[in-house]
């Protein structure tokens, strides 16, 4: 009688254990687990630098999956594309602007740049004002908002490219009369393609725009907190600051 009394009080002890050892296992494991990021290739956020992916938004990516205990698998791919990833769970994470299309499928764990919005076009047609727009055919990134619903506000028509550096060549072509897009991503782009700065009027600045770290909401959410606080830590410790500072302009 006391045996079986002894065997009844010690059944939720081992039970309490082998919960905890399979909550440790189920821990450890997913420490193991590969975290599927997209990049969007475009101007210093990720591009292909003799055959190898590099940028900063592919570095964050990365050291963040690193520091949350994910193995990361980075891939390079348009804005359309990146999106449409994580909305349709072939992808778990993303670095971009604000996209409707996210707010269902991810989580936005932290803000780590603030994108200055411009357009810019040719030095014999400036641009004073978004007046100046009006009715204008511009260049703007496919799958971008500007591409999809800020067009309207503007009132310009869009011509979706897929890449800035498109967009300059059409603009000196004659086939668009702008570009827009952020500053940092403008400005790469013309420097990257040889344009010269004498054919360029001013920019014109029409807002700004955040760049968040996107998560999908399908991943555990002990797995969207280790990368929330993995960028909590990067933000404090200055190595978002210092990864930035490796892609100058």
């Amino acid at each position: 009688m006391v045996h079986g009394s002894v065997h009844f009080h010690l059944f939720p002890v081992l039970l309490l254990a082998f919960l905890s050892l399979a909550g440790f296992l189920d821990e450890a494991r997913a420490e193991d687990e590969a975290l599927r990021i997209v990049t969007i290739e475009l101007g210093v956020g990720g591009r292909l630098e003799d055959g190898r992916p590099t940028g900063f938004c592919y570095d964050l990516g990365n050291a963040l999956a690193r520091e949350a205990g994910f193995e990361p698998e980075n891939r390079l791919v348009p804005l359309a594309r990146g999106v449409e990833e994580v909305s349709l769970d072939l992808a778990d994470m993303i670095i971009v602007a604000p996209d409707e299309r996210l707010d269902e499928a991810a989580e936005n764990v932290g803000k780590v740049e603030t994108l200055v919005i411009v357009a810019w076009g040719r030095v014999e047609t400036p641009l004073r004002n978004k007046r100046d727009l009006i009715g204008r055919t511009v260049a703007v990134v496919r799958g971008s908002r500007l591409d999809r619903e800020r067009a309207g506000e503007l009132r310009i028509i869009p011509f979706p490219c897929r890449n800035h550096e498109l967009g300059f060549k059409m603009l000196m072509a004659g086939r668009v009369d702008a570009v827009i897009g952020p500053l940092q991503g403008l400005t790469f782009a013309v420097e990257k393609i040889g344009l010269r700065s004498r054919f360029l009027g001013e920019p014109l600045v029409l807002g700004e725009a955040p760049v968040n770290v996107y998560v999908s909401r399908r991943l555990p959410s002990a797995a969207r907190n280790r990368l929330r606080r993995a960028l909590e830590r990067f933000l404090e410790d200055g190595t978002v600051a210092r990864l930035r500072g490796r892609y100058p302009l």
